[in-house]
């Protein structure tokens, strides 16, 4: 009798212990669940991020026109009074003659307004003022402007140029900024048909 309950003892003992094998996973493959919980909990409710559009046809230094998008990647609808949200669009020079400007005509859509502040000949770069009046709804990339160049060729050489943009003016619970800073289209330029491309113009 005591050599059946011994053994009837064993066996239990096996049994819990291999349910406790099988549990240990479990538990550990509840953790990715928190963790993506976590990263949506930390996305902003306010956040816009510039990006840029281009045909696939525009050679760099020769004439085109590029796009300048407001992407909403917050969790909420994005607006502000006339003039609070503004970006700074920098046209800066990537190669050819420094100090000489080229030919770009603003356009503006969607509600939104582009001022040109000049060129300066020190650091080669004409800058531009997008304000927006309109709202930016949850998950929109708004066209909200576009800089049309002209043919890059001068009496020293052909230029070619690239564009950087910072929001200068946000609403009131916008506190992201890392992805809004000096946007460089040679790393946020996009084709129309969604393929990337190498932003400079």
């Amino acid at each position: 009798m005591a050599k059946k309950f011994l053994s009837a003892a064993a066996a239990a003992l096996f049994v819990s212990a291999s349910l406790v094998t099988v549990a240990a996973p479990a538990q550990a493959a509840e953790a990715p669940a928190a963790t993506a919980s976590s990263s949506t909990e930390a996305t902003a409710r306010y956040d816009l991020k510039p990006a840029y559009t281009v045909s696939a046809l525009k050679a760099p230094g020769y004439a085109g026109s590029v796009a300048i998008h407001a992407e909403n990647v917050g969790t909420d609808r994005y607006f502000g009074e006339f003039p609070v949200v503004s970006f700074k669009v920098e046209v800066k020079t990537a190669s050819g003659p420094k100090g000489v400007d080229r030919l770009i005509t603003p356009s503006w859509y969607n509600g939104a307004y582009v001022r040109d502040l000049g060129f300066n000949t020190e650091t080669s770069t004409r800058t531009f003022i997008v304000t927006l009046s309109n709202p930016v709804k949850a998950g929109e990339s708004q066209l909200i402007g576009s800089l049309s160049f002209g043919d890059g060729l001068t009496s020293e050489g052909r230029l070619t140029n690239y564009i950087e943009v910072t929001q200068v003016g946000r609403i009131a619970g916008d506190t992201s900024s890392g992805n809004d800073q000096r946007v460089d289209s040679r790393q946020a330029t996009l084709t129309d048909f969604g393929n990337p491309n190498k932003g400079i113009f």
